[in-house]
């Protein structure tokens, strides 16, 4: 596993205000993917994206990004599948897809005027969404040029800070998650059949594993005929950690492992690094791809 080390905060503890006066914040990140212990290959893939400066990092890396109100602070997680080679073209298609799409948003609203940049939580949602589209398309594109690749799709789960709150775009199954204090809330919900008998009730919870599985997802990029984005809103405060994941590290570490390894790290690049390394040591039975980010602005 290659090794590195978050920066430091370089930020104030109180940066300059917004001149919109939004909320803001800054942001430390890191990201980290793995092919884990069984699979021959990694069909993962994970970006952090600053679309305001057209900047955009796969893992492995720790950066430090300004959150611009307007929500050009992203980041996203993909879990490919359809066959060895094309699990990992979906993935990262979908991954180029994203930052492009989300770099036009941006270009277009930055040749207004300043003052007008700031876009709303409604346009953000509706660029997460659109890059979500994009990317399906452009898998289904490919797949329909490359046989061999007919069955490839991929999960996505891609998250954006804008007015001090989180924004989640999912289809599939990789999480995110919001880690306050000693508590970790998922703020996604797992698209996925057994997910859907469980809300439902119609079989016990105990039973459910053993007669569908966990890892059954009922849409994807680039493979379901119609799209149905799921969008959450959870608001920030100082001091939160957000985690995007593949099911890679979920299904092998539970939620209280996650939580405590995130708050007993000296910093985010070595969170990362022991979330690979603990769903390693449980039998890194799938790929695992992590993105980890701090809001350390006002």
């Amino acid at each position: 596993m290659r090794s590195y080390k978050a920066e430091p905060d370089p930020f104030p503890a109180v940066p300059p205000a917004d001149p919109a006066g939004l909320p803001r914040f800054d942001v430390i990140a890191a990201a980290l993917t793995d092919r884990g212990q069984e699979r021959s290959d990694n069909q993962d893939r994970a970006v952090i994206a600053d679309a305001s400066t057209d900047q955009a990092w796969e893992p492995p890396v720790a950066v430090a990004v300004r959150a611009d109100p307007s929500g050009a602070f992203y980041a996203a997680v993909c879990d490919g599948m359809g066959g060895e080679a094309g699990g990992a073209i979906a993935s990262g298609l979908a991954v180029a897809t994203i930052v492009g799409a989300m770099r036009s948003r941006w270009v277009q609203r930055s040749a207004t005027p300043a003052a007008s940049i700031a876009l709303t939580e409604s346009l953000v949602a509706q660029a997460l969404v659109a890059s979500l589209d994009s990317a399906s398309a452009r898998i289904k594109v490919t797949a329909r040029e490359e046989p061999a690749y007919a069955r490839m799709g991929t999960t996505a789960t891609v998250a954006a800070v804008v007015h001090g709150a989180l924004l989640c775009a999912q289809i599939g199954d990789s999480r995110a998650y919001v880690l306050r204090g000693d508590r970790l809330l998922q703020v996604t919900e797992d698209q996925t059949m057994a997910e859907l008998l469980r809300k439902s009730g119609a079989i016990p919870p105990e039973q459910i594993a053993s007669i569908v599985g966990p890892n059954v997802i009922l849409q994807a990029l680039g493979s379901s005929t119609r799209l149905d984005v799921a969008l959450t809103k959870t608001p920030l405060e100082r001091g939160d950690a957000v985690l995007l994941c593949s099911d890679g590290l979920y299904g092998a570490v539970d939620d209280v492992d996650i939580a405590r390894i995130i708050r007993e790290s000296t910093d985010l690049g070595a969170a990362c690094e022991r979330l690979v390394a603990e769903a390693n040591a449980a039998g890194g039975p799938d790929n695992i791809s992590c993105v980890l980010f701090r809001c350390v602005g006002a």
